[in-house]
């Protein structure tokens, strides 16, 4: 009983642990600076490199939203989960203790699998490619102080980014150097969250031309982020409060006009005091009292490191450009929980990763007949993961005894090759073709001590499996500008994630692997812009084929969860967004999403889900509308004031995992932002009002026991922030 009870501890206590703001069109006068490599003559429009080649975003025949930095902090819209309803198609499941699922078009089946959304920054990777690295809960979350923007690319991009994006892409973009003129920020918030604590928020930057060539970026900051859950059972008020600390250092070389060469340098720390859990029942109604939890000394405390080298170089060779990013990152997650299996039983999850990547690319210039793009990548990951199960003194938190060490280090390594082409026709027609494979290979290695890990009294279990798989997939975009400012395009793409070995499943006689899965995106699409620029509108409709779907379940006999493949799901959709400014300073914009994300066929078994069931965390409709309205004060001086609605739909959570279980409802929920200040070309002064209303928006809720929930289970319900009045001042130089 005690090796059942370990195993199944491996594949499910993660799960136990487990909007004011610019549009994509919205960031066009408010971007600060350009992307590596832009091209000039495109340099008064948004610029993305969606297709890893600099263009106007109105250009690009993919769904992309662009978020602007300067407006996320200025709005004190510092997390994920701040401004995630900006971008059409966007969900997400925090935990509340430092861990959160990310999920576009409603590519999900739970809250613990490989990751169905890639990340990057700078083009490198971040995060590992799998589960049991905690790929899928561990996010970067950056502060978007350190960023120039945000790109989120709607839909399977598996052709130019490989694994992981199923469902999208989440690009973090920073500032680069600059040799033109020294320059530089500094800025502080302070703000006030209702039923809670005291936040703030204190950064600076500067820009330093060294030679003509060379330049050096750097910034820095620190914040906390209010608590305002009281632990009723220690007494401790805010006792989910975050702070966070960190920077970026980064140099730019240009030797020669041909050669640019940009080295970085990213840290950022996070320390949480405790989980943003509140205790309620399944109908989300606190248990305790508003905003409360029953939990031991110090349960929910985490703590997150992230450490990114990069090395960004191009090479100009006359008709084509050669480029290399390289990446060299280290994560760690660390965290203490209650575990309410044992009593006064306290879990600790401790991630580490050392990832280290190669891209290397040759690119045709841009503006040719046939415009290609050809290179190959390579990924070595190392994830020494440990979990361990004591028992404390349940008032002091102080160490009884040990019950088990679980330590499962994981490597993966992968290397792919991937292409595209774009024939231009005709001035207005084009046709552009992708594709790419990928082989990766993994190995898990197991080693249990304790009571609870041991294969007979002193004796430790040693356990092995290893994996490999491999995928292919593919691009086909036609596109046709009707003018300069209207496009239509069409888009077929394909996404993968890796499969990879399952946590000693095998001494249970269940499969000791599992396989890759994959998305078929059938997509249309038009952008374009009216009224000389005035309004712009970006709308697609789309269905998502999903085959072979990893799913984590429960085998009935031995209560293991492991993971699986099985069924097929689709998610159709439509999605749009839309700016309209006037010369009178008004500034309109929306985005919404209706998504249909379910089972088509019927799903693995021990899943508990039907055909038809809604895919977890979807909702089948969410938006959000900012309005703004700037004022000249004298020739130096502009007053702005606006405000926010944005709108999330019901979602369901997991699946249940036995025949009794219940899966949870996440009901809808409406928020709304205000806004005011005043700003020359040096100062800006700004005042925010977040959820005025003081709504309690439901933003994940999972059973205390996860494993066999029942409508009489105590859940762990996350509530979006509570009103919160703040104050920022920044000064340019």
């Amino acid at each position: 009983m005690a090796r059942a009870f370990k195993l199944n501890l491996v594949g499910t206590s993660m799960l136990m642990s487990a909007l004011a703001g610019t549009s994509l069109l919205a960031a066009t006068a408010e971007a600060q600076t350009t992307p590596a490599g832009a091209n000039p003559e495109v340099e008064g429009d948004i610029v993305v490199t969606a297709r890893k080649r600099s263009e106007r975003l109105q250009d690009t025949p993919v769904p992309v939203t662009v978020l602007n930095s300067s407006t996320l902090v200025a709005r004190n819209q510092t997390r994920l989960q701040d401004y995630f309803a900006q971008v059409p198609g966007l969900s997400i499941n925090p935990a509340g203790d430092g861990t959160s699922n990310i999920m576009l078009r409603g590519i999900s089946t739970g809250n613990f699998g490989n990751p169905t959304v890639a990340v990057t920054i700078d083009d490198v990777p971040f995060g590992a490619s799998t589960a049991l690295g905690g790929g899928q809960l561990l996010q970067p979350d950056l502060d978007p102080a350190i960023l120039s923007q945000i790109e989120v690319l709607r839909g399977p991009q598996g052709t130019l980014y490989g694994a992981a994006s199923l469902g999208g892409l989440i690009k973090y973009v920073t500032i680069n150097p600059s040799t033109n003129e020294l320059s530089g920020r500094v800025e502080a918030d302070i703000s006030d969250t209702h039923k809670g604590g005291i936040g703030y928020g204190l950064r600076g930057s500067i820009n330093v031309p060294v030679t003509p060539t060379l330049a050096i970026f750097a910034s820095g900051f620190s914040r906390r982020s209010a608590g305002y859950v009281d632990n009723v059972m220690t007494g401790k008020d805010d006792v989910n409060s975050i702070d966070v600390y960190g920077g970026r250092l980064s140099l730019l070389w240009t030797p020669v006009s041909e050669l640019s060469v940009k080295l970085s340098a990213l840290y950022q720390h996070t320390k949480g005091d405790g989980s943003a859990y509140v205790f309620t029942d399944y109908y989300h109604r606190a248990l305790n009292g508003d905003l409360t939890q029953s939990l031991m000394p110090d349960s929910g405390s985490y703590r997150a490191r992230t450490l990114l080298l990069t090395a960004n170089v191009d090479y100009d060779l006359g008709p084509a450009t050669l480029s290399s990013v390289t990446g060299y990152g280290r994560n760690n997650y660390f965290s203490g929980s209650d575990y309410p299996a044992i009593a006064a039983g306290r879990l600790y999850n401790d991630f580490g990763l050392r990832k280290v990547t190669e891209e290397l690319r040759l690119s045709s210039k841009p503006g040719a007949k046939l415009e290609w793009l050809i290179g190959a990548f390579y990924d070595d990951e190392r994830t020494p993961t440990v979990q361990t199960i004591n028992t404390i003194n349940p008032t002091t938190a102080a160490f009884v005894s040990n019950l088990a060490v679980f330590d499962f280090p994981t490597t993966y390594k992968e290397y792919s090759f991937f292409g595209d082409a774009t024939y231009h026709f005709t001035r207005q027609l084009s046709l552009q073709v992708g594709m790419r494979y990928s082989h990766n290979k993994q190995t898990y290695r197991e080693t249990d001590t304790g009571p609870l890990g041991d294969a007979s009294p002193g004796v430790p279990t040693y356990l092995a499996q290893d994996s490999s798989d491999n995928a292919v997939t593919l691009l086909v975009v036609p596109q046709y500008k009707i003018s300069d400012d209207l496009m239509l395009y069409a888009r077929f793409a394909t996404g993968y994630r890796p499969g990879g070995p399952n946590a000693s499943a095998n001494v249970f006689n269940l499969p000791g692997t599992f396989g890759a899965d994959k998305t078929k995106n059938y997509e249309a699409g038009i952008k374009g812009s009216a009224f000389d620029r005035q309004l712009t509108f970006d709308i697609s409709g789309y269905h998502i084929d999903w085959n072979n779907i990893q799913v984590t379940v429960v085998d009935p006999a031995t209560q293991f969860s492991y993971f699986s493949n099985g069924g097929q799901a689709r998610s159709d959709g439509f999605e749009g967004s839309l700016e309209f400014r006037t010369r009178q300073g008004f500034r309109l914009t929306a985005n919404a999403s209706y998504n249909i994300a379910e089972f088509s066929r019927t799903p693995p078994p021990n899943l508990y889900a039907a055909n038809g069931a809604w895919l977890p965390f979807a909702p089948r409709y969410s938006g959000s509308a900012s309005a703004d309205q700037d004022l000249a004060i004298n020739d130096s001086w502009t007053a702005s004031f606006g405000g926010t609605v944005t709108y999330i739909g019901k979602r369901y959570g997991i699946f249940a995992s036995n025949a009794t279980g219940v899966r949870v409802v996440l009901p809808q929920y409406t928020s709304l932002d205000l806004r005011a200040g005043i700003h020359d070309k040096h100062w800006t002064i700004g005042l925010f009002v977040q959820n005025v209303t003081d709504k309690r928006g439901v933003i994940s809720s999972t059973a205390r026991r996860a494993s066999r929930a029942t409508l009489s289970d105590i859940f762990y319900t996350n509530f979006i922030q509570p009103r919160t009045i703040g104050v920022s001042v920044a000064r340019k130089f």
